[in-house]
């Protein structure tokens, strides 16, 4: 099993404190010839019920100097794990949970046009006030 991202904690509280209950970290996703793990998978009551269920991978970003390899690291995760999820016909909505302070410094037009041309979901997080920033849904 992978190891989980440094920021990974500060990422659940902050969908916690948003109303999303963990139901499991990670969360194993299995092809008859690949498996991956998703950090995490998350539900939320609506009406009183558990309706909703999302995927999250969690990055971090841990050197903040070179930012670039772990950007494409985490857009190319993304969109395997996100092909995985239509290949075993999953209603279940992914997201790429990434620190407030990372995507205002390098979430620049070309990246955000690269978010919008491949439909990646994110969440923006505060990762010091473990709160939940933004949505960005394709």
């Amino acid at each position: 099993m992978p190891a989980l991202d440094q920021c990974h904690d500060q990422v659940v509280r902050a969908l916690q404190k948003d109303g999303w209950q963990l139901e499991a970290s990670p969360s194993r996703l299995y092809l008859p010839y690949r498996y991956v793990y998703v950090d995490l998978r998350m539900s939320r009551r609506v009406n009183g019920k558990w309706e909703q269920l999302m995927l999250v991978e969690v990055k971090c970003f841990p050197d903040e100097n070179n930012t670039t390899p772990d950007l494409y690291l985490a857009l190319g995760q993304y969109l395997i794990y996100r092909t995985i999820v239509l290949e075993l016909n999953l209603s279940v909505p992914l997201y790429l949970s990434v620190p407030e302070h990372i995507f205002a410094e390098i979430f620049d037009p070309a990246v955000m046009r690269t978010i919008r041309d491949n439909q990646i979901n994110i969440v923006v997080i505060n990762l010091e006030q473990e709160k939940v920033i933004k949505w960005i849904e394709q």
